[in-house]
């Protein structure tokens, strides 16, 4: 049993990222969880609502069903042209972003490095000296934020022996240390060159900003992201069994605030954000196992859709940030599917933004 007043009876830490608990877990990880909050801004950007025929869209409605979706909202412009919630969610509502969390650090990855507050060149070993005797240690920042370290790491979440299981016990197990202590106890492992995605690749780059600034990540976000994009409620950063935020998959927030980061990258034409949409290695990309993404490259958190000139953020279990700026579209959504990988919904998801696209333009 997980301690908690308000914890439902039979969850344990075992179970809460599972069906019956997952719905209810996803959108209370205060609860059961210790965590850093991210205070809301001040100002909070405003999101006015106008009707449109984005509803009959797809079967929307149907299509949000099936995909075991939490909460939904799409922006057109800056104004919300479609928003459901289900399963106990509602608008000031936190649900967890699970790697969403990796992009929002990417986005402040972007934003240190165009300010020159931090250099994409400098070396793991020479940030976190703890790292040094891993494969990791003479992986670069940028080679981090992209993918392209090379150090191997199994990710099958089907796969019970995966790595990924017991990495993950020190975000919420009995993993003591939290990622620190994992990262180190990987020790060498052997570098393949090109894009690999891997859970703790994100986790090494928060440790490294970090370390070069002096700075929590909470605060980090908070500063660079949360109050310029008009956040107009708390988030909470879930901690590893170390006290550290999890870099990697512990941010909570609303759907609505999620959407208001998506429409100010989509506004904001700076160097960071023109890095991202950039994209990274296209080639590399294509040589990895990725056949739902085709045409995509990924670049500091974000996976990037050259096709339809946009921007996504993803995490399991169906969290899913959508922005397309020359369309003026972002579509943000939270789930509890029980799957966790994204990869069966992908089809999915794209016919459902091209459905809402041509709904809103014809």
């Amino acid at each position: 049993m997980i301690p908690g007043s308000r914890v439902p009876d039979g969850m344990t830490a075992a179970n809460w990222r599972a069906h019956p608990h997952a719905p209810w877990a996803f959108r209370n990880v205060d609860a059961f969880l210790p965590h850093a909050v991210v205070a809301a801004t001040g100002a909070p950007r405003a999101l006015p609502t106008v009707a449109t025929p984005v509803s009959d869209a797809f079967d929307l409605d149907g299509h949000l069903t099936a995909t075991h979706a939490d909460a939904v909202i799409v922006l057109d412009h800056g104004r919300i042209v479609f928003e459901r919630y289900a399963g106990g969610m509602k608008d000031d509502a936190r649900h967890l972003c699970f790697s969403i969390t990796k992009s929002l650090v990417g986005l402040c990855a972007e934003l240190l490095i165009a300010a020159g507050a931090v250099d994409p060149e400098v070396r793991v070993a020479g940030a976190v000296a703890e790292l040094g005797g891993t494969g990791f240690g003479g992986a670069t920042l940028r080679a981090l934020l992209d993918m392209t370290d090379g150090v191997a790491f199994n990710e099958d979440y089907a796969d019970p022996e995966a790595q990924i299981h017991r990495y993950s016990k020190h975000f919420w197990g009995d993993g003591a240390g939290g990622v620190l202590a994992a990262l180190t106890a990987l020790g060498p492992a052997p570098a393949r060159a090109g894009f690999a995605y891997r859970t703790p690749v994100t986790d090494v780059a928060g440790l490294v900003l970090e370390r070069l600034t002096g700075r929590p990540l909470e605060d980090l976000l908070g500063e660079l992201v949360w109050a310029p994009a008009g956040a107009a409620d708390a988030a909470h950063w879930v901690r590893d069994t170390g006290g550290r935020v999890i870099t990697s998959a512990g941010f909570a927030c609303t759907v609505r605030d999620l959407a208001r980061v998506g429409l100010w990258m989509a506004e904001t034409g700076s160097p960071a954000i023109a890095s991202i949409a950039g994209g990274g290695d296209r080639a590399a990309f294509a040589a990895a196992n990725q056949p739902t993404r085709p045409g995509f490259s990924y670049r500091s958190g974000w996976w990037i859709d050259h096709a339809n000139d946009a921007w996504n953020a993803f995490g399991v279990f169906g969290q899913r940030l959508h922005v397309a700026p020359a369309a003026g579209l972002v579509v943000a959504r939270f789930g509890s599917h029980p799957v966790a990988s994204n990869a069966g919904t992908d089809a999915d998801h794209a016919r459902a933004v091209s459905a809402i696209r041509f709904a809103l333009r014809g």
